[in-house]
C-alpha cells in the first residue's frame, strides 16, 4: 500500500512539473504575441483586430460554426492552433457565443415559454417564428 502511495505521489510530482512547464511555455508565446502586438502601429492593429472581428462574425454567428470548424475552416489554422487559440481565451469566447442551439432555436423557446401568459397558440408561436426566420437573422444581427 505504500509502494502504491508512493506511486501516486511520484505520478502527482510529475504532473505538477509539466504543467508548470506548459504553463511558462504558453507565458513565453503570450508574450510573444504582445510583443509582436505592440510592434504593429496602430493602423496595421485596426487592420489586424478587423480582420479577425470578420472572421469571428462568419464562424460564430453565422455558420454557427464549432471551435475547430472556426480555427479551421474560417481561420485556415491547423490542429497546431488549438491549444494556443485555447490558452488566448477563444475557447471561453466561443462558448460564450455559442451554446449548441441555432438563435431560431432560442426565439422558438422563447416564444413557446412566452405564449402562455399572452394566450398565443402553438400555431400562431410557429408562425411567428417563421416569420422571423424568414426575415432573415442575418439580417437582423447585422443591424444590432
Amino acid at each position: 500500500m505504500n509502494e502504491s502511495k508512493e506511486n501516486i505521489e511520484d505520478a502527482l510530482a510529475e504532473l505538477s512539473e509539466l504543467s508548470q512547464q506548459f504553463q511558462k511555455a504558453m507565458d513565453e508565446i503570450e508574450q510573444q504575441e504582445e510583443e509582436y502586438w505592440n510592434s504593429l502601429d496602430r493602423e496595421q492593429q485596426l487592420c489586424c483586430f478587423n480582420s479577425v472581428a470578420r472572421r469571428l462574425l462568419k464562424g460564430e454567428i453565422e455558420e454557427r460554426g464549432s471551435y475547430r470548424y472556426v480555427l479551421y475552416n474560417v481561420f485556415k489554422f491547423g490542429p497546431e492552433a488549438y491549444v494556443r487559440a485555447q490558452c488566448a481565451g477563444f475557447l471561453a469566447l466561443h462558448n460564450a457565443i455559442f451554446d449548441g442551439k441555432r438563435i431560431e432555436e432560442k426565439v422558438a423557446e422563447e416564444l413557446e415559454k412566452f405564449a402562455k401568459y399572452i394566450g398565443i397558440t402553438d400555431d400562431q408561436v410557429e408562425k411567428l417564428v417563421t416569420k422571423f426566420t424568414e426575415k432573415g437573422v442575418k439580417d437582423e444581427i447585422g443591424r444590432s
